[in-house]
């Protein structure tokens, strides 16, 4: 209405001045005016529609009439900025709240519609309406709208009898426009004469989320009588009455439900309360729950002061490469690693060097591995893997030797991994050190050969990510596994290959098995789970405390440690809450909670937070199959709180000292769960590094190989020195290249917080402390009321498919017909299962089932899975299909399910009464289906780890 009145204003000014003029000219003046309107030069209008939105006219027009649908599309269909303001500098939501139109006000605020707050109060909102009302009714007197509908048309016609009809008419538009204008006024400043502030939220809490911030979290008024809340505002006060506000924040919008407050002083109390607001002002004051916080942390009250990965650290690291460039001008410039959801990108071509090289990198590809040690690498693009022409995945052999021990040699080979662009350097070094002495260095040649001929071959330089084991066959051969993810299929061009289909590469697989298996069978066969791990490996844990286990494993010359095998990249854990900051209250209550004496007099904050972890500590137990007995001699590693980074923290529980680590020939249920998974401390912290802190492994893989290299090169040196100044200069270069290492080391040990758990685990005087928190204590606060109360509104909802790194919308291999009609949202197993009402939980030690009885009625049981948040137990129901597996179609595409303890090929009765269930981080298992089911089977999972270490690699 405003821009109708304003370009009717125009025109009616344009007309009188060109009815004053006289002669011809006038007459041409008047003729030029009239193209202005909808009939003027496209020029002319183009300018005209920057001048006005029609969009945004049309979006203003449709409130004021309190058109709801019609708004809607607007706001659908048209770019157009809901929060503009108009002439009289009112946005769309105050038409509509002035309005009192509250499913238009809803439909806006649903569309991110904010208040314009150009008025500081609602008095000046008040007379700025008034005014607007006397402009428009002193403007509809001006035209004549002083008399009455009946006659002032004739009226007008005697005061302007020298203006022409169509001059009239047009005069006769403007005043209904302003007529209008002013019912508009008029219901608008009646709306805010009887609109009232909201109620009160319905609830205001606070935590501590940093050493001086604060997070306040508030909700919309309960009440569906509360007129409509547009706006929040939170104070904060170092008074209880608030009668000094240190500060204060108006929330424009209403779909932001909590602030983030920082730059409060350390260890001093402040209070909040928060307010629910509109354009007629703010609701009574809330004060939160708890009424106040002292923003505080752990480190206040533990002997570890400093962050183990900080930024310090990092800057250490850039300045230890610049002091190596000095040393070595031949270095590349360090590149940040690229984040992604998914993997690695293949990495830039590289330029071949001859035709030759074209024809003869293929000939490199071996298929028949005999007595020896390979290097396989698994390119694959969605549901297609990069093959030979052979239908086989590219291999290079290293060296037709065995080495007594290859792991020390496959642990140096993760740190080359995360620099491929030194290969050549790394290689040409090492070849000169060989030249000169005896090293021991032979093998390791040979293993960057193979990697610098495998990307010769592919034409990439990032070659991929290592898998966490070697595969061995019976007979001694050893394949070394590489995988990484192309984004792009045409970035490899490699003669003689292929990419096939997944589900076709199983197939051929499967028509080609032997009754003996080999170690080309074996590789091909872990196709599917060296993708899985390559994927799962990368997922990060949502924000949050988390409470974790440590369980070892040990063997002659590898120490292991547990972790589930859909997140290898953290132990296994479950969720205490969203917040990862743990204040030094929280800690000390903690750390002291060994006798009810030391309890009393708790503050709310640290009751509550003694629940949750007891809580937790229950469902973890209750996941790794601890016992009730057990349970009790379990110890907190009290030290710290692991921050794995600003979003993640963890509280470590371990087992007892007799049963923290597994010797071998020791055999625990808990090592033959598939969902659990033994990785050598080696590979898990490179994996949990890799994940939550990239740039930091990436810059010291590269510092402390090429260290380790000089180094090795400087001492040999300083041996063949003969004359004085050789000696001097040696021993001088010797002591420089040991300094930096020393300094590496000492960054690099600092980031290692699995080693200081290992040593707690394994230290007899920690457990004989009177200060060790007490975990049967502990789990003694955590009443059967306060659990079924928590458990009843803890549950989750699946994951956000949004949160989900994916590539692409292909749901995997099989996970169409395993799905079947349901919903993309849920798997089969998760729509049966989470339905399902809770039933008392199940006996501590499930009995192993020793084999599989093929005939008759069987029970199967699913494997207990972890879920990020909160574990849910299921029901009993009957099953009508061969095995309940779940697929989640929001995680991965290539994210695989993994069979639980057991399968039938009749029709069972899954048992699922006694199993958790994951809905986030364990959504998805890998099924093994038969060949008679036919479809996009996919392929045996590997012999698993347990077998391989037995076999003595």
């Amino acid at each position: 209405m405003v821009f109708k009145l304003l370009y009717e204003e125009k025109r009616a000014k344009r007309t009188e001045s060109s009815g004053s003029d006289g002669g011809g000219g006038g007459g041409d003046k008047g003729e030029a005016m009239e193209v202005e309107g909808p009939l003027a030069p496209p020029n002319r209008r183009k300018k005209m529609r920057h001048q006005i939105d029609i969009h945004l006219h049309a979006l203003f027009a449709a409130v004021e009439h309190g058109h709801v649908d019609k708004t809607r599309t607007i706001l659908e269909s048209a770019d157009v900025n809901v929060n503009s303001m108009n002439s009289d500098g009112f946005t769309p939501l105050d038409v509509a709240i002035l309005s009192n139109n509250a499913p238009l006000v809803k439909l806006l605020i649903s569309f991110g519609a904010q208040e314009g707050n150009k008025f500081t109060s609602p008095d000046k909102l008040g007379a700025h309406l008034r005014h607007l009302l006397h402009e428009a009714e002193r403007r509809v007197l001006d035209l004549g709208g002083e008399t009455s509908n009946s006659h002032h048309h004739s009226t007008l016609s005697i005061n302007r009898g020298s203006i022409s009809v169509a001059d009239s008419e047009r005069s006769d538009k403007t005043l209904a426009l302003w007529e209008r204008r002013c019912k508009g006024l008029k219901k608008m400043l009646l709306g805010f004469d009887q609109a009232r502030p909201p109620d009160t939220p319905s609830s205001v809490s606070v935590e501590v989320t940093g050493v001086s911030s604060v997070c306040v979290s508030y909700q919309e008024p309960d009440s569906s009588s509360s007129p409509q809340c547009t706006k929040y505002k939170v104070e904060w006060s170092l008074d209880p009455e608030f009668q000094q506000v240190s500060g204060s924040c108006v929330i424009l919008d209403s779909k932001q439900h909590s602030l983030e407050v920082s730059g409060l002083a350390h260890g001093q109390r402040v209070y909040f309360r928060a307010f629910t607001g509109n354009i007629r002002g703010f609701s009574p004051a809330k004060v939160s729950v708890p009424a106040f916080v002292e923003p505080s942390s752990w480190r206040d009250c533990s002997c570890v002061k400093t962050e183990r990965i900080s930024s310090d650290g990092l800057a250490l690291l850039d300045r230890l490469f610049s002091e190596m460039k000095n040393e070595r001008p031949d270095l590349k410039t360090y590149n940040e690693p690229v984040e992604d959801g998914g993997g690695d990108c293949a990495g830039k071509r590289k330029k071949t060097a001859s035709i030759k090289q074209l024809f003869t990198a293929a000939s490199k590809f071996q298929k028949h591995l005999k007595r020896g040690v390979f290097l396989s690498c698994l390119l694959y693009h969605e549901d297609k893997v990069l093959v030979t022409n052979e239908d086989f995945l590219p291999v290079i052999e290293i060296d037709d030797t065995y080495p007594n021990s290859i792991y020390q040699d496959f642990h140096w080979l993760l740190k080359v991994s995360c620099t491929w662009e030194d290969i050549k350097l790394l290689r040409n070094e090492m070849e000169k050190s060989l030249s000169n002495s005896n090293t021991s260095n032979h093998f390791r040649v040979k293993l960057l050969n193979a990697s610098l001929q495998m990307q010769t071959a592919l034409s990439i330089e990032n070659i991929g990510q290592l898998y966490h084991r070697p595969i061995k066959d019976s007979e001694g051969t050893i394949v070394i596994p590489l995988i990484n993810y192309v984004k792009n299929v045409k970035s490899i061009s490699v003669l003689n290959s292929r990419w096939l289909p997944l589900s076709k590469l199983t197939k051929t697989k499967r028509t080609n098995m032997c009754t003996e298996n080999n170690v080309s069978e074996m590789l091909m066969a872990s196709v599917q789970d060296q993708i899985t791990y390559h994927q799962v490996s990368r997922i990060k844990l949502s924000k949050g405390l988390y409470l974790g286990y440590l369980k070892m494993r040990s063997s002659v010359d590898l120490l292991q440690v547990l972790v589930p095998s859909k997140s290898p990249n953290v132990p296994p854990h479950c969720k205490i809450r969203d917040n990862p900051h743990v204040t030094a209250d929280e800690w000390e209550v903690l750390r002291s909670c060994n006798s009810s004496d030391k309890l009393s007099g708790l503050s709310e904050q640290q009751r509550m937070f003694l629940e949750h972890v007891a809580l937790t500590m229950k469902r973890l137990f209750r996941y790794m199959e601890v016992t009730e007995d057990d349970c009790a001699l379990h110890r907190l590693y009290d030290s710290e709180v692991i921050e794995i980074s600003p979003e993640v923290s963890l509280i470590m529980i371990v087992p007892p000292i007799e049963s923290a680590c597994s010797v071998p020939g020791q055999r625990e249920l808990l090592l033959q769960r598939p969902d659990l998974l033994p990785l050598p401390v080696q590979v898990f912290e490179m994996v949990h590094l890799g994940t939550y802190q990239r740039s930091l492994v990436s810059k010291y893989s590269r510092l402390s190989c090429i260290l380790q290299l000089d180094t090795a090169l400087a001492q040999q040196g300083h041996r063949e020195a003969f004359s004085n100044t050789e000696v001097s200069l040696a021993k001088e270069r010797l002591s420089r290249l040991e300094t930096l290492q020393s300094r590496l080391n000492t960054t690099w040990k600092q980031t290692r917080w699995l080693l200081d758990v290992l040593s707690y685990a394994r230290d007899r005087m920690a457990t004989q402390c009177s200060s060790v928190p007490s975990v049967k204590y502990l789990l003694s606060l955590c009443n059967a009321s306060a659990e079924a109360n928590t458990g009843s509104s803890c549950f989750l909802q699946p994951p956000d498919p949004k949160n989900v790194k994916s590539r692409g919308s292909w749901p995997g291999p099989g996970v169409g017909r395993l799905l079947g009609v349901c919903p993309a949202e849920l798997s089969r197993s998760e729509q049966q299962l989470s339905a399902a009402p809770p039933l008392p939980p199940r006996p501590p030690v499930p009995l192993p089932i020793p084999s599989i009885e093929l005939a008759g009625p069987t029970t199967t049981k699913l494997a207990p899975s972890r879920s990020d948040d909160v574990l849910i137990q299921h029901t009993q129901a009957p099953a009508t299909s061969t095995t309940r597996t779940s697929s989640s179609a929001t995680t991965s595409p290539l994210l695989p399910t993994r069979l639980g303890y057991i399968t039938s090929t009749t029709p069972p009765t899954v048992n699922v009464s006694s199993s958790l269930q994951s809905l986030s981080s364990d959504d998805s298992l890998t099924p093994q289906l038969g060949e008679e089911e036919g479809g996009a089977a996919l392929p045996t999972p590997t012999p698993g780890i347990i077998q391989y270490l037995e076999e003595g690699i």
